[in-house]
């Protein structure tokens, strides 16, 4: 690993936080009173595209003064995007921590910012409140790179002198002996290539950090082996020859795409070589960016056409331009509209045919092998990193090809259901059937619609043996009617022609169901409801519930399909603790799927009065008159009439997402069971039962029941890791014992874990150290 990866690593490190006692950072500070990172600033903000600098305003930089850098933080400058899978990062060079402790003494140029302590964290040394300097962080073994450097001033000058040359150097490299002065110097000439490189990138910065030796030494090189002039020809004469790739500078070409990413200025220098008939954009970014444009007008030029001619052009422009996605300039995300083509391309072909069947079933099996890949297609579109402006430009293309498919292929459903039923009407609903008698986890995904499902399927094949399948929500497709109906206890439930919002009753009361009566029996039962974090006991059975992808999509709308890939690695994280504590089987259900369209639902009219519950895909008519809609029976009670919106129309105004209605979409949801294929950890003959666990200040005391002697207890912030222990093991003396944590670990979620003599877990419980 690079040295400047790890740093990456580390600065974000800082911002992690236990969700269930804290609030996300907002920003992570990063103080350098000495100015010895500032020198890297290019490098530091490569690898860290987050990372905004106090300073004179340079905003393409992403430098400015500390009101500016506020607004960035707070993402309300247009003019600077932040990656929103980030915390910010802040730098402040040639301040320190105690500048901003003290508001009212805060000098004036930092106050806008000190506020931003409160909110957020800093990367401090070892949560000692001083800066990391660098040579902190190499030695450092705690949070920093473990090297051996000396202590001598010449050393310690040429370290701050390369500090680039060393942060992109590989660890290994550094490992494993002293590191002197002359050791740093060798990294100066040892690699011309990457000098060369990054003298193109930044030519200013790159002439007043390095030292007259070094300049030198590359200006020699350039003369004999690159036939060109430093000083008297200039970075653009090498930014030709880059471009050309003619004999020894096609190894430098090389070079410089397989660490592109490290050089993020040089692509405005190779703009400005202007290419000869005959060159290929391969390597002339110019080319690259004259295609953007011209896609970019042709896409716009769409619109004006029919749906069946988009298809055809969408094909024809997809043939032209796939190529550019092979380049390095796709890679630097400098061809977007080439990358949103092949999603765009997709849809064209996916929704070119408008299927129907003879029954549910078989529309759904077409879905199933087919035409999933439509909606999967269309999320990727309005996921890719486009420009506000391109963003509107694609909705509007996927709502002329889309949305009418969409539509049309849902009305096709309502007609078949009408005429031959709803198949999961009167199934035994598969989600809830055949549980295994031990080892078998329920886990409730909210809102995994059959496409997503695909790309957790493919996330998860890893783990163990994986399989996916299909199933029927219950009528209509909301949390409440559908949720209930996939649950171990759907047997204690039932719907009452009083009930309301979808919600149905208990059986032998007249109460609403609820989280407090899922838990209840569910216990009844003998299963495990587990909380967030608790991986329970594999000789019974769980329902485990996370996920929010329904929430997200309400709240979000099309800005979900951005998050999806993120919600869907914590559902495997989850799943990957489970099989580490010991489960056999994980079978991953869901209530319903949901539709979203690019634009707007249109609203069709539904008369207030004729309602009882009027959602947006779907509502509770009164007395079952007519409504003038396609009406269901509820699942938990079919005296209770449920008219669905029509296709991919909404009863209300506005909407991009919701669910309810009756479409393949909303109605046909996954089943995903994965099954270990490790063998079976041996049951221990001890057991053991935490009874108390206490904080006082770092020392946590520990007091446990156990059937013999040998248990131990030990501190991990992953339960089936042992790489993960934050203290030693120490065995438990008449069931109690003490553990001590290092201050470094000071709020980190962890895991108390009692072992036996050879490891096996035997009981845990999740905490937060030094909570009182």
């Amino acid at each position: 690993m690079k040295l400047i990866d790890l740093l990456a690593e580390e600065v974000r490190a800082s911002a992690a936080y236990n969700s269930n006692v804290q609030a996300a950072p907002s920003v992570i500070l990063w103080t350098d009173k000495l100015r010895q990172w500032e020198s890297a600033l290019p490098l530091l903000q490569a690898a860290m595209p987050e990372l905004v600098v106090l300073g004179d305003y340079a905003p393409q930089l992403k430098k400015g003064p500390a009101i500016w850098v506020k607004c960035v933080v707070e993402r309300a400058l247009s003019e600077v995007e932040l990656p929103s899978d980030r915390t910010p990062i802040v730098y402040l060079p040639g301040v320190e921590r105690r500048d901003m402790r003290a508001i009212a003494d805060c000098p004036e140029a930092l106050k806008p910012l000190a506020e931003l302590q409160y909110r957020g964290c800093w990367w401090i040394y070892n949560n000692s409140g001083r800066d990391w300097v660098v040579n902190a962080f190499l030695v450092s073994s705690n949070g920093g790179v473990g090297l051996d450097v000396a202590k001598d001033e010449k050393t310690q000058q040429a370290m701050l002198r390369v500090l680039n040359e060393i942060l992109e150097s590989e660890r290994e490299e550094l490992s494993n002996r002293r590191l002197e002065a002359a050791d740093f110097n060798k990294l100066v000439s040892s690699d011309p290539v990457r000098d060369l490189l990054s003298w193109m990138n930044d030519s200013k910065s790159c002439r007043e950090r390095w030292d007259a030796s070094r300049w030198q030494a590359l200006a020699g090189i350039c003369e004999t082996e690159y036939h060109f002039s430093l000083e008297q020809d200039g970075e653009l004469t090498a930014a030709e020859l880059l471009c050309q790739r003619q004999s020894i500078w096609d190894s430098v070409w090389q070079r410089y795409t397989e660490s592109c990413q490290h050089y993020p200025y040089l692509p405005q220098l190779l703009l400005k070589v202007q290419p000869d008939l005959a060159a290929s954009g391969e390597s002339y970014p110019a080319i690259n960016v004259s295609e953007e444009q011209y896609l970019e007008q042709m896409l716009q030029k769409l619109l004006e056409q029919g749906a069946a001619q988009i298809r055809q052009s969408l094909q024809a422009l997809e043939q032209r331009h796939a190529q550019r996605r092979t380049w390095i300039w796709s890679e630097l995300g400098l061809a977007p509209m080439a990358g949103v083509l092949e999603h765009l391309s997709q849809v064209a072909e996916k929704t070119t045919k408008v299927f129907a069947g003879a029954d549910a079933e078989e529309m759904a099996a077409q879905y199933r092998d087919h035409y999933w890949q439509a909606d999967d297609q269309m999320l990727k579109a309005l996921a890719f990193a486009l420009s506000a402006s391109q963003q509107v430009l694609v909705q509007q293309i996927l709502a002329l090809i889309y949305t009418p498919w969409l539509d049309e292929v849902t009305c096709n459903f309502q007609g078949v259901v009408k005429s031959k039923g709803y198949p999961g009407s009167n199934q035994v609903n598969e989600a809830t059937a055949e549980y295994a008698v031990a080892g078998e986890v329920v886990f409730f995904v909210d809102g995994l619609r059959y496409d997503i499902a695909q790309r957790l399927n493919q996330a998860l094949q890893r783990l163990g043996a994986v399989t996916l399948s299909a199933n029927w929500a219950a009528l209509p497709s909301v949390t409440a009617t559908a949720k209930a109906a996939v649950t171990p206890v759907h047997n204690r439930l039932t719907g009452r022609t009083t009930d309301r919002d979808f919600e149905p009753s208990l059986l032998d009361d007249d109460k609403d169901f609820s989280a407090y009566y899922l838990k209840k029996f569910l216990q009844e039962k003998g299963w495990q409801y587990l909380e967030e974090g608790d991986s329970g006991d594999p000789a019974s059975n769980a329902w485990v519930q996370s996920g929010d992808i329904d929430k997200e999509g309400h709240v979000k709308g099309l800005k979900l399909a951005a998050r999806i890939d993120t919600l869907l690695a914590e559902v495997v994280e989850r799943v990957e603790e489970l099989l580490s504590a010991g489960w056999r089987k994980i079978r991953i259900v869901t209530d319903h799927g949901w539709m979203l369209t690019p634009a707007p639902m249109v609203k069709v009219e539904l008369a207030k009065h004729l309602t009882e519950t009027r959602w947006s895909r779907c509502a509770v008519i009164k007395d079952s008159v007519d409504s003038g809609y396609q009406q269901v029976g509820w699942y938990w009670n079919s005296a209770v009439s449920i008219a669905m919106a029509p296709g991919a129309c909404s009863f209300k105004a506005g909407q991009h997402y919701d669910h309810g209605g009756l479409s393949l979409q909303e109605c046909l949801t996954p089943v995903i069971e994965v099954r270990s294929t490790q063998a079976p950890v041996t049951t221990s003959a001890i057991s053991a039962t935490l009874s108390d666990l206490r904080w006082l200040g770092l020392t946590c005391k520990v007091q446990a029941q156990t059937s013999a002697e040998g248990v131990l207890a030990v501190l991990r912030t992953h339960p089936a890791d042992p790489d993960s222990e934050i203290t030693k093991r120490k065995p438990l003396k008449e069931g109690k014992c003490t553990l001590l944590v290092d201050d470094q670990y000071e709020g980190t979620s962890a895991v108390l874990v009692l072992l036996d003599g050879q490891g096996n877990v035997l009981a845990k419980k999740p905490t937060l150290v030094g909570d009182e």
